[in-house]
């Protein structure tokens, strides 16, 4: 008699649904593919039948990535600021308040439900953290989580495809000579390095030590409450929490001598598992209430998220290329961060020929993730 236990049952969930996302993901169309993306899209369809998954195992999964951007981007994090920093957080913040502006207008002239509005767009956004902060600040209502889960199931896919489209669209459109775009942002942006002058110890080979601090120094962090005006609250939860404490040891780089280095490839992998576990957890979720919310609403929830991605998007065009004259690929990289959109940052470094439009996105990464954060909690204030 085969008898599935129910611990066995979510541990097959999880990994039939990775290897049904992997597979979708590694298709291309014309160059384009979702990658790691496709895990989200790949358990909107097994949570439409039924199958969940804990909600711990998305916290944990998230914790995961966070922590570990916190940890790779802290090092270098002070000297990529320097060069293009404040206008890298003015663009970041623009676009955050664009975004939060247009669903908030949106809520009161369409009258969706502003669950489902925040949901759309941390999909637009294509913002994990968002998303989850989103979640985290409805908890107390299921029905609410199931409507932000959805909001996000529906438009992400859009997030995702849109914001490649447009990375590659641009530099045509304008016709940029990215010979001299690549020279400009080696010149702005080549890191030399950190020196760290003496060998520090290491207390395991491949830093899971310093990650494991970020982690619980994080959940520390994010769990403090500051009461605001109006009776609100805010909060960095676990979505900012592990990041900034991440970004502080990762910048600190010792305490001591203790060494809180981590290894690039242990990251990388860290990034990806935390990927796995929130987007197979998240879109189970979201695949619960996605046709319901399409039978309510039609398909005119569709028009609201490209509005939701377009709109931002052209914000961060005007405002980074035009009024703050970033160069081109440095704008895009930013927008590409702003935006927390890594498949867009993938297309875009192909288009550029050169890895290091990643300086641009580094740099601006951590400011996005905290702005969208904060943005969640206003909107569904505000709203």
């Amino acid at each position: 008699m085969f008898v599935l236990k129910e611990t066995a049952s979510v541990i097959l969930s999880i990994f039939c649904i990775a290897v049904t996302g992997y597979f979708l993901g590694s298709i291309r169309i014309k160059g384009v593919e979702l990658g790691t993306a496709a895990l989200f899209i790949s358990g909107l369809f097994f949570g439409h039948f039924g199958v969940s998954i804990p909600a711990y195992i998305q916290t944990l999964g998230l914790i995961f990535f966070i922590a570990s951007v916190g940890m790779t981007a802290g090092p270098a994090f002070a000297e990529r600021v320097k060069a293009n920093g404040a206008a890298y957080i003015i663009l970041c913040l623009s676009i955050a308040v664009t975004g939060s502006f247009t669903c908030i207008l949106l809520v009161k002239l369409t009258g969706i439900d502003k669950a489902l509005a925040v949901g759309m767009m941390t999909g637009a956004f294509t913002t994990s953290p968002g998303f989850a902060a989103a979640k985290e600040a409805v908890s107390d209502s299921a029905q609410a989580v199931t409507m932000v889960a959805a909001g996000y199931g529906i438009v992400y896919p859009i997030g995702v495809v849109g914001k490649v489209f447009f990375m590659q669209l641009v530099p045509r459109i304008l016709n940029a000579d990215m010979e001299k775009e690549r020279e400009l942002i080696a010149v702005k942006e080549k890191e030399k390095g950190r020196q760290w002058g003496r060998n520090y110890r290491q207390i395991d080979t491949m830093g899971l030590f310093p990650f494991s601090a970020a982690v619980i120094g994080g959940i520390l962090l994010g769990s403090f409450v500051i009461p605001l005006p109006g009776g609100g609250e805010f909060s960095l939860g676990t979505t900012g929490g592990p990041l900034v404490v991440g970004l502080l040891l990762g910048h600190m780089g010792h305490i001591g001598p203790v060494s809180l280095k981590m290894e690039p490839g242990v990251t990388r992998v860290m990034k990806e598992i935390g990927l796995l576990l929130f987007f197979t957890g998240a879109g189970a979720e979201g695949g619960k209430g996605l046709v319901l919310v399409l039978q309510t609403y039609g398909f005119r929830l569709l028009f609201i998220g490209l509005i939701l991605l377009l709109v931002p998007l052209a914000a961060g065009f005007v405002i980074g290329l035009k009024i703050l004259r970033l160069p081109l690929l440095n704008g895009l990289g930013s927008i590409s961060a702003s935006m927390t959109c890594t498949p867009s940052l993938a297309i875009l470094t192909k288009v550029a020929g050169t890895d290091d439009v990643a300086a641009a996105y580094a740099a601006t990464y951590p400011f996005a993730l905290i702005a969208l954060v904060l943005a969640v909690q206003v909107i569904l204030m505000v709203a």
